[in-house]
């Protein structure tokens, strides 16, 4: 029978996505709409094909119908195969954690984990959360983790301390010389006099032995968590080295966070080491029309997907597929998502729309940088009477 280099468990059940809300309400944040046509699992996918895996477990805190809806068989990426392994989901993970004290015995916490490794047939798999947009090469990363000797591979990325400081959610990476963990440390807890400072991407790499391990002492001590905060909860008693990541990277722990990392595509250079550089990112496909510029469109500066239809300006703004910009509407520095209908008249300055979000006409929304107006799924917005 044949053994599967790497499997690849994802944990899409981040603690940030409340910070996300009202966009994570009904959606992990692995399943948020990302630069025009992609969703963020798409850069965990495309990592994961390339990189040759097998077999993926998905693990999802709620019903998991917009990943279902958007991954399907998992063939855009190469992962429908019935005989090499697949895409599995197992959805309502908060609940089970919710009910897991009085509800299940303590060693079947980890049932699904430990069935899926098991039928994988993998030597490695890799672990990861949901809320970062990278680009890894797991071959590269694969090949570093056989190098060390050491029981797991933490994945990490060089960035500005800002970027982590007062962010409750992120670790501080400290290795040595020879890439050996030295420690990993809340940003809360941080306070040295740094420029720059290793910031965990919540991804690991280590044998299945290793986590069948982890998770059996896991279930001897009573400890139920998703698997990713899992890994990092017994990393102290573990041989880790760290791995630095030096490609693009967004951690999408806020609304700010996912409009910026957004809007940073506006930039040429930005959206060319994301999209243009090393390994393709990879979607499902749709067959849809060119968008349709009317002659009074007015469009700056902006990144706009198929199916759309501007008659009035947009600029700095990113527009999603099927959107209608009416007559003499104005959206600026703004993300329109899928589906939403901009009204003749309306104007939008920072503003979020999610999915199917109809603004009517005369319609005026003007938030700041600092301070998004953040529109629901399917809501209608009304002009005051």
């Amino acid at each position: 029978m044949k053994t599967n280099s790497m499997c690849a468990l994802l944990s899409l059940t981040d603690s940030s996505s409340k910070d996300l809300q009202p966009l994570t309400r009904f959606r992990p944040v692995a399943g948020l709409p990302f630069a025009g046509r992609y969703r963020v699992i798409d850069f965990l996918l495309s990592s994961i094909s390339h990189g040759g895996v097998d077999s993926v477990g998905l693990f999802i805190g709620g019903s998991g119908r917009s990943i279902y809806d958007h991954i399907r068989s998992g063939a855009a990426w190469g992962l429908e195969s019935k005989l090499r392994g697949g895409i599995f989901t197992f959805s309502q993970t908060y609940l089970k954690q919710l009910m897991g004290d009085e509800s299940f015995e303590d060693d079947n916490f980890y049932a699904n984990h430990k069935a899926f490794l098991r039928k994988s047939l993998a030597k490695y798999v890799f672990v990861s959360g949901g809320k970062i947009v990278a680009k890894v090469n797991l071959k590269n990363v694969q090949a570093f983790h056989a190098s060390q000797a050491d029981d797991v591979t933490l994945i990490y990325k060089t960035v500005p301390v800002d970027a982590v400081k007062d962010h409750p959610y992120e670790k501080i990476v400290i290795a040595d010389s020879k890439h050996k963990l030295k420690s990993l440390i809340s940003s809360l807890d941080w306070n040295y006099p740094q420029e720059t400072v290793g910031q965990s991407m919540n991804m690991y790499l280590l044998s299945v032995k290793t986590l069948l391990d982890i998770i059996e002492r896991a279930d001897r001590e009573g400890i139920h968590m998703d698997i990713d905060r899992l890994v990092a909860y017994y990393l102290p008693s573990l041989n880790v080295n760290a791995y630095e990541y030096k490609g693009p990277m967004s951690n999408l722990d806020s609304i700010e966070a996912y409009f910026e990392a957004n809007m940073s595509l506006l930039d040429k250079a930005e959206y060319d080491k994301v999209f243009c550089e090393g390994q393709p990112v990879i979607t499902k496909a749709k067959s849809e029309a060119p968008t349709y510029y009317y002659p009074k469109a007015n469009v700056n500066s902006a990144l706009v997907a198929t199916g759309c239809s501007i008659s009035g300006t947009v600029e700095e703004s990113l527009v999603f597929r099927k959107v209608c910009v009416e007559e003499d509407a104005e959206v600026r520095h703004s993300l329109i998502m899928q589906g939403a209908k901009i009204g003749k008249g309306a104007i939008l300055e920072y503003c979020i729309l999610d999915k199917n979000v109809t603004i009517e006409p005369g319609v005026v929304l003007k938030g700041t940088k600092d301070k998004l107006i953040v529109i629901e799924k399917n809501k209608r917005v009304t002009a005051k009477g």
